[in-house]
């Protein structure tokens, strides 16, 4: 390999890693989770094509080949873990290509070991580093004036409401973001000396912090507190300059003092009146979002103990989720992918023995650090190690993403580098290595260069090109369902996803049987058409079933599709399994009920409901529903008494009770609710309607008369129509 050419390799390489913080600004509005795919295959087509120049440089010169050092092992040692979790866990699919709302899995995890391997063995010097942090430290400078923009009311938050979120799309990825960016910043001003860029640097930081508030993130925000103060412990005891250590050691004194006042008015006027400050003051175990978050790490336990060891695989909390489901998480969404701890993620994902190759990279990255502590750069271990209790205890409240993913890897590439230097390993390398002359290039060279070149290739086509169509036809196929009413189109365009075949398979099996669930009541579309989108709805979602044979979640897809063709028996045998999987679930009890009503079996119904309300009786809509099934059943007695016992009030202005009252013949509770719904909107004509209806039951016709001359004033559109009933009524018909 010429000179020339291997600079330009080295160049192009460094490059290519000093534009992968640009990965934060991607948002694909062509794509299906725009804020998380476009990103996603940014970073892994960036890597792979970064990942084949390196291979080049490698195989000729051994200079730029991996330096072992322990945080390398330990980042080895959980791909390995990963690995065999993915092999023998539940759904090994959906393990290693996770989903387009998350893009983690096995092949994000190889992505992202591919970026450390490449990054420390091109980055040889810190100037390197200083140079992908600046890069990184722009970016989070531009993305924190675009927060404040949305602060402002300038810009809309994507999440809704107050809680900012930049280009990320969710307040706990920007706020961990901010925080591994103000280190960054304290690891650049640390280690340059000129007055004026570390003014620029104090700057940025005292830009970017207070934006970690204002994510309402609680978890990065004491995260971001702790850290702070463990930097000042540290500095306070490693620093020689005694100056430096009483000026810490009085900040870290602050910090308790102000830690003291908080909790002594927390519930103060000040506090209360303030987004950021009641956030934090409002921490308790019975607050939902807690008790929610208890309640699925003792989910998690109880998963952990059936497969302790490999764990369920990545990306299979879901199973664990739904089979042991807590019914009083009926106040949460009903469905979670991710135990939003660190801990039950990984005990989950990988077992044990996931959980311990994961923290060995915190171990690894603390050994380094202590032993470079006994130099002079005692400031720089005490950032770090702060840095990484920051980071870790954000980690027990929420999980990981990509954008902290790279910069937590990029971070222990630094820390590698670090080994490398203070081992002297990078030195020894260089002075016994030089790059392979032209008559010294082997056929095994070739081989190598060959079959890494065909491997990217497939890479890029399969890990990349496909998944992004498949994504971008998702999007595609779900505007065509809304906008479009030619359901051939909407099938054909569903169609071209499933044509792709990859990850974004089940999604658009999901898309596609919600689509059919909602066109049947559509009046506008023909029963032809509609049985021709559920059948072939039923036929993909029937192929999911068979491809995840353990997920509830498909089940209900697949027995609601069933119960809308009115295939009771295929529907009720389809329920079935998904509540084996899922038997503290209410939702399912629901959908079975449903099924049951709809063949006349009431008494089965009735006992699907009650042992839906006996899961959690606080849960109002169990309560709601069994009360429904009792009127049906005409045990009106006791369905009344539940609903006073639960809403306070014997009747509730439901349609749905409505209906239930009427098919048992008793109209004057049928009057009684149309009556509340007037109460409600007086100016409904379509109430008065209905009222009068009910009237023409119980032989009001007066009544009924009364009603809809009230409807015609309301609306006059309506007077035609409303007086010929009028005329009808009188003489002495029912129209």
């Amino acid at each position: 390999m010429s000179q020339n050419v291997s600079k330009f390799l080295i160049y192009t390489v460094k490059g290519g890693l000093l534009i992968l913080p640009a990965l934060s600004f991607i948002v694909s509005g062509a794509l299906f989770f725009p804020f998380i795919t476009g990103k996603a295959f940014f970073f892994r087509t960036v890597v792979e094509i970064l990942f084949f120049l390196w291979i080049l440089l490698a195989v000729f010169d051994k200079k730029y080949r991996p330096k072992k050092s322990p945080v390398l092992y330990a980042l080895a040692a959980v791909i390995v873990v990963l690995s065999l979790a993915t092999i023998f866990g539940e759904n090994s699919y959906r393990s290693f290509w996770s989903n387009y709302e998350r893009m983690e899995g096995l092949v994000s995890h190889l992505h992202l070991f591919a970026y450390f391997l490449i990054l420390t063995s091109v980055f040889k010097k810190e100037k390197d580093f200083k140079w992908l942090f600046a890069s990184c430290a722009a970016v989070g400078a531009i993305l924190s004036g675009y927060a404040y923009l949305q602060l402002l009311g300038k810009i809309t938050v994507h999440q809704g409401g107050v809680k900012l979120d930049a280009t990320l799309g969710n307040s706990t990825y920007f706020a961990i973001f901010i925080i591994f960016n103000l280190f960054i910043l304290s690891w650049l001003f640390l280690k340059n000396k000129n007055i004026y860029l570390r003014s620029f640097l104090v700057f940025l930081f005292i830009f970017e912090a207070p934006l970690v508030f204002y994510t309402l993130t609680r978890g990065a925000i004491l995260g971001l507190f702790g850290g702070v103060a463990i930097f000042s412990v540290l500095t306070a005891l490693l620093n020689k300059n005694k100056k430096i250590r009483f000026v810490f050691a009085g900040f870290f004194v602050f910090l308790v003092i102000l830690s003291g006042l908080f909790l002594i008015f927390k519930n103060s006027a000040v506090v209360q009146d303030n987004s950021v400050l009641y956030k934090i003051a409002s921490i308790s175990l019975k607050q939902r979002t807690v008790e929610s978050r208890l309640t699925i790490w003792s989910m998690g336990y109880e998963g952990f103990k059936e497969h302790p060891v490999l764990g369920w695989g990545p990306e299979n909390f879901n199973l664990v989720f739904n089979k042991y489901y807590k019914p009083n998480m009926w106040k949460q969404e009903p469905w979670f992918d991710r135990a939003h701890n660190i801990v039950f993620d990984w005990l989950i994902s990988s077992g044990i023995l996931g959980l311990l190759a994961y923290l060995s990279i915190f171990i690894s990255a603390f050994y380094v650090l202590v032993k470079k502590k006994i130099g002079e750069e005692k400031t720089e271990f005490a950032l770090f190690a702060a840095l990484f209790a920051a980071y870790g205890f954000h980690n027990l409240f929420v999980f990981d993403n990509l954008t902290s993913y790279y910069l937590f890897f990029t971070v222990l590439g630094y820390v590698h580098y670090i080994h490398i230097k203070e081992t002297g390993a990078e030195s020894a390398n260089n002075n016994n290595s030089r790059p392979l002359l032209a008559d010294e290039i082997g056929i095994s060279q070739y081989i190598i260069i060959t079959g890494s070149f065909l491997f990217i290739v497939f890479s890029l086509y399969f890990v990349n090109l496909k998944p992004y169509l498949a994504g971008k036809q998702i999007l595609i196929s779900l505007r065509e369902a809304s906008q479009n009413p030619d359901t051939e189109k909407v099938i054909s365009s569903f169609n071209d996803v499933f044509s792709y075949n990859t990850f974004g398979t089940p999604e658009g099996r999901e898309q596609l049987s919600g689509y059919a669930s909602g066109i049947i009541d559509a009046e506008q579309i023909s029963q032809d058409k509609k049985i021709k989108v559920v059948s072939r709805a039923t036929q993909e979602m029937e192929q999911q079933v068979k491809d995840a044979p353990n997920d509830a979640r498909y089940y209900i897809f697949l027995g609601t599709l069933y119960a809308r063709m009115n295939r009771s028996d295929e529907a009720i045998k389809t329920l079935a399994k998904a509540l084996e999987l899922s038997p503290k679930k209410q939702q399912i009890y629901f959908l079975l009920a449903d099924v049951y009503l709809v063949k006349g079996e009431n008494e089965k119904a009735l006992q699907l409901m009650q042992d839906a309300y006996n899961l959690d009786k606080t849960y109002t809509e169990a309560a709601r529903n069994l009360a429904l099934v009792l009127v049906l059943d005409n045990k009106e007695k006791e369905a009344e008494d539940l609903l006073q016992e639960t809403f306070g009030k014997r009747v509730l202005i439901d349609t749905q009770f409505v209906n239930a009252y009427a098919r048992i013949n008793n109209y004057n509770r049928v009057k009684e609710i149309w009556l509340g719904f007037i109460e409600q909107e007086p100016n409904n004509a379509q109430y008065h309607i209905s009222l009068a209806a009910t009237y023409m039951q119980t032989k009001e016709k007066e009544n009924a008369i009364s009603e809809i001359q009230k409807a015609i004033e309301i609306n006059p559109q309506f007077k035609q129509q409303g007086e010929y009933y009028i005329n009808e009524i009188k003489a002495g018909r029912n129209p």
